[in-house]
């Protein structure tokens, strides 16, 4: 570790993620639930965005595997986990792509809510001179399966002035990323870490009850 340069620390060269084989690449993720996803992935032109989403992919797959996990302290009990974004009434997260951005920009941003239970706590927003854009997503299906919604970017910026209660997340995608952050890194710029417990040491009950609670993100339930 003391040798180790600070960005091989805390980023994945994109020179990296060139090098993973063609066949990585052609590959869906590792969790056969997630099958599903192959075609999206398979439409990432980007080869590194390709090879990101397949990191990030198996990391969602094994995060979620084991979620919420019991702590090891012994005066209390605590279960912590990564969470899905506040579960409110209306309360979503806005992802916003104006008319220059491209699949593969948009992909690595909005298939971590795809493919969980966050689904339905996301809100695409698609600007109408971004065809492109517009008919990949729509020759996936993403817009009968996801809130997608196609309005220029005065609209945009008048619905979440006006509405800015119900989000709890604003995300204006960019252009290509220039560098590629640890996955998990990237997953808790939307979804939280966090954690409950009680006051009782090995509080079985507790733990039976809130393990089961919906704010622990887990893989889409259609995915099973």
């Amino acid at each position: 570790l003391a040798h180790m340069k600070p960005q091989d620390d805390t980023i994945y060269n994109p020179k990296y993620l060139e090098s993973l084989s063609s066949s990585d690449l052609n590959t869906s993720p590792s969790d056969s639930r997630l099958k599903y996803v192959q075609s999206i992935i398979s439409s990432i032109d980007n080869l590194v965005s390709r090879g990101f989403c397949i990191e990030l992919f198996n990391y969602i797959s094994d995060v979620t595997s084991n979620n919420p996990k019991r702590g090891f302290g012994t005066s209390r009990t605590a279960l912590w986990g990564v969470q899905r974004p506040p579960i409110l009434d209306d309360m979503r997260t806005a992802i916003r792509c104006n008319s220059t951005i491209s699949f593969s920009d948009l992909v690595p941003i909005f298939l971590p809510f795809y493919v969980t239970n966050a689904r339905e706590q996301v809100e695409l927003s698609i600007d109408p001179e971004n065809e492109e854009l517009l008919k990949a997503l729509q020759k996936l299906g993403v817009d009968d399966a996801v809130k997608f919604i196609v309005e220029d970017a005065s609209d945009f910026e008048d619905k979440i002035r006006s509405n800015a209660s119900n989000y709890y997340n604003v995300v204006e995608v960019k252009d290509q990323f220039q560098q590629f952050p640890l996955v998990g890194q990237f997953m808790s710029l939307y979804f939280p870490l966090g954690h409950i417990k009680s006051t009782m040491s090995n509080d079985d009950e507790f733990v039976s009850f809130f393990e089961k609670s919906e704010k622990w993100l887990k893989l889409w339930q259609g995915a099973e």
